[in-house]
């Protein structure tokens, strides 16, 4: 009896249990497929939303071909252009010049004129004068008779002599010397000048360029630049595995025993 009621009161906790678990069970079910609705509703979303990225671009590009431009191009010239220009002219020179010479004089030149010496001229004299006449000898302090007196008298010494009148000259003056001056010349005339001259020419100008006929182009064109990149996700392949992968987790809450099949999904 005992174990009789023992064993009914086993089952009736075992029954309890399991309904506990059941409803456990089944309020977990309905909160998964709650959250499995709303996964399935984010991947949906996912499905048609954009990428939106910057992409950088850091390479060179080879580029060989022939290339037609057709508008003007305004380009800056900021040069040196070196060339000759002819320069003909006719300058006038009008200058006072020094012009140095040297000239030898060997003539004679005849003097005849006069000139006053107003200075005393000290002139030596070198003579004998000649005596011949009589004198008186005084006696005592009285005079006595005259007695002749016959002789030569030699001079030598320095007199100084003062001329009051013109004296004239009349003489042949040898000159043999060397004259070395410089002249002052007045100097008028036209020089004619015919030359190149160079000239360097500086251009910091726009200028206008037309191309009548296609450029041939080779080289290498380096590109460094962020492009924004835009994707929407609806226009990929990726929007269909991402509506079939939303669809399968709708799914894992069915109690189907068939496979989903989710080959048909657009």
């Amino acid at each position: 009896m005992n174990y009789s009621k023992w064993t009914l009161h086993l089952l009736i906790g075992s029954l309890a249990i399991s309904f506990s678990i059941i409803i456990v069970l089944l309020v977990a079910l309905s909160v998964m497929k709650k959250r499995l609705n709303t996964v399935g509703d984010i991947v949906d979303q996912m499905a048609v939303q954009h990428i939106v990225t910057n992409v950088s671009v850091d390479q060179t590009i080879p580029l060989k071909t022939d290339i037609t431009v057709i508008d003007n191009l305004t380009v800056g010239i900021d040069m040196f252009i070196d060339t000759e220009i002819p320069f003909t002219a006719e300058i006038p020179v009008t200058e006072e010049m020094l012009v140095p010479f040297k000239i030898g004089v060997k003539d004679y030149i005849r003097l005849d004129t006069t000139i006053r010496i107003i200075d005393y001229v000290n002139i030596d004299v070198i003579d004998t004068i000649p005596l011949d006449q009589k004198v008186q000898l005084p006696i005592f302090g009285k005079r006595g008779p005259w007695m002749p007196i016959k002789g030569m008298i030699p001079l030598d010494q320095q007199l100084k002599v003062g001329f009051s009148e013109l004296l004239p000259v009349k003489s042949v003056v040898p000159v043999d010397l060397l004259i070395v001056d410089t002249l002052p010349v007045g100097l008028q005339m036209k020089i004619p000048v015919n030359v190149m001259v160079p000239v360097r020419i500086p251009i910091n100008q726009d200028a206008n360029i037309c191309f009548n006929a296609p450029m041939p182009v080779d080289g290498e064109v380096p590109i460094q630049m962020n492009i924004p990149v835009n994707i929407p996700l609806e226009e990929t392949a990726l929007s269909t595995y991402f509506r079939k992968l939303a669809f399968g987790l709708r799914g894992l809450s069915d109690a189907s025993l068939n496979d989903i099949d989710v080959r048909d999904i657009k």
